[in-house]
């Protein structure tokens, strides 16, 4: 639970560093880079083109006019699709042997698309842009971040272990570790499936009362 660090003088100071937060380090790494790659949206949304937002609703669904006129079960379906396609980018991701290399972009380009619509609501919408975020996106989308990051985390320690399988032998069996992989991606894609749900019911609670014209 603790970790000493001694000064040039001799002193000891002891640092406290919570078991949980080492454990969990990698899983708040990758959350801080999709929180990276939203503050970055973020700055470029606000001059941003419709035309350009509208395309990146396509893979990353913030789209406004749709979510306000698409049927419950349009919306999950549609929520669902996306969150599986970034799914499938992370599993294949984990069982490639490159893959640990290159997983921290998805979760960053995540964070960005999200950021760079959420932005151009509010400067183009004002308050109405803001409520909308706070109620119909970012239920679904609090949810969506740690999977995100929990799947980007798995890809990248089953990928770097993949690798380390060509220089030494592992001390866990492939099978079962491989095993333990697809379970672990298959119950993250049922949390995904809740952050679809919760997409779902705030647009059947909240999209009758948003109007963009």
């Amino acid at each position: 639970m603790k970790r000493m660090f001694f000064s040039g003088r001799g002193r000891k100071r002891i640092i406290t560093i919570p078991a949980r937060l080492r454990k969990n380090f990698s899983f708040y790494t990758f959350l801080l880079i999709l929180f990276s790659g939203i503050a970055a949206g973020t700055f470029s949304g606000a001059t941003a083109s419709g035309e350009l937002v509208r395309s990146l609703d396509t893979i990353f669904l913030t789209n406004y006019e749709l979510r306000c006129t698409r049927s419950a079960l349009e919306s999950f379906g549609a929520s669902f699709a996306c969150a599986f396609i970034f799914m499938l980018v992370f599993f294949l991701l984990g069982m490639s042997l490159w893959g640990f290399l290159i997983t921290s972009a998805v979760p960053f380009v995540k964070g960005y698309g999200y950021g760079i619509s959420v932005s151009f609501l509010y400067h183009n919408y004002g308050m109405t842009g803001i409520l909308y975020n706070a109620l119909m996106i970012l239920p679904g989308a609090f949810i969506c971040c740690a999977v995100t990051a929990a799947a980007a985390r798995e890809a990248f320690r089953n990928s770097l272990e993949l690798t380390r399988h060509l220089v030494s032998v592992p001390e866990t069996p492939a099978e079962l570790r491989m095993k333990k992989y697809f379970v672990t991606m298959l119950w993250l894609l049922f949390l995904a499936a809740l952050s679809s749900l919760a997409d779902m019911v705030t647009s059947i609670l909240f999209s009758p009362i948003f109007k963009f014209n």
